[in-house]
């Protein structure tokens, strides 16, 4: 477990922002911050290396330690019955996870599961709620990321309910190349399944038909995607829904692009959910 150093500093003050083909230099978070709110947090910032199906926190369990993936990504699902669970959102190379709510926030159910193996920057959430409370710069990514995780979450309620199995496994697999900024997906058929709650006699069919039309190629639990527009077109319309404008790094770049500042203050951050 190394210090997060300063290696991937670029010339502007910024963490470099990730590349495409899973060579991640950063965050796209922590990319994106102005450096005042980026000194806030480097003297906690730590790697370390999750393989995949590492538990980061289960349901009814507060979490202690807020995650930045740098080439991977996390899962928060919900258990359904003994043994299986549902994914309800995801966050990868964009995002943030593990805000510390507080000691009255209600803990949720959902478990925080490593879907893709890989290196996560990572710091203890009461340092961020600390520092966040002298940041607006720093209060806005925690408001964009916990928006980030509610609107993957409501679109999906809606989604399992009304599209086919077909479309949102175009619409997961879809989303999860994003995530870890990689065209090669290593999942098997089985954690697709239970992600999506379909059998896996489903999702076998259905990627037998992706490879058939030269969308994807499978093989031993890894699937490289190799039409990209051809895989949207097969994916549910919930894709667009979660597309980059409404990344949280996207956002938080935005803001800082426009004009906004780190600017200290008294005033606690709303933690709500």
């Amino acid at each position: 477990m190394n210090e997060f150093g300063l290696g991937a500093i670029g010339p502007n003050g910024k963490l470099a922002s990730p590349s495409r083909g899973g060579n991640a230099t950063s965050n796209g978070v922590l990319a994106a911050l102005s450096p005042e709110a980026l000194g806030r947090l480097k003297p906690f910032l730590r790697e370390r290396f999750f393989r995949d199906g590492h538990v980061l926190w289960k349901g009814g369990e507060r979490p202690d330690r807020v995650y930045f993936p740098v080439s991977g990504m996390i899962s928060l699902v919900v258990a359904t019955k003994p043994g299986a669970a549902l994914e309800v959102g995801s966050v990868g190379l964009e995002g943030a996870i593990g805000f510390d709510g507080g000691a009255d926030a209600p803990t949720a159910p959902a478990s925080a599961v490593v879907h893709a193996s890989g290196t996560f920057v990572h710091m203890p959430a009461r340092e961020f709620a600390a520092a966040s409370r002298q940041s607006e710069e720093l209060r806005r990514v925690e408001l964009v990321c916990r928006e980030w995780i509610l609107a993957q979450a409501q679109l999906g309620a809606v989604c399992n309910a009304v599209h086919s199995a077909d479309a949102r496994f175009g619409r997961w697999l879809a989303r999860a190349a994003e995530a870890i900024g990689s065209d090669v997906v290593a999942v098997t058929q089985e954690v697709a399944a239970e992600m999506l709650g379909l059998r896996r006699t489903t999702v076998t069919l259905i990627a037998q038909n992706l490879q058939a039309a030269g969308i994807i190629r499978y093989r031993r639990g890894v699937i490289t995607i190799l039409n990209h527009a051809a895989l949207r077109g097969a994916a549910c319309s919930c894709s667009a829904s979660l597309g980059p404008s409404r990344w949280p790094s996207r956002l938080v770049a935005s803001r800082a692009d426009g004009g906004g500042a780190d600017r200290p203050s008294a005033e606690p951050a709303n933690r709500s959910a």
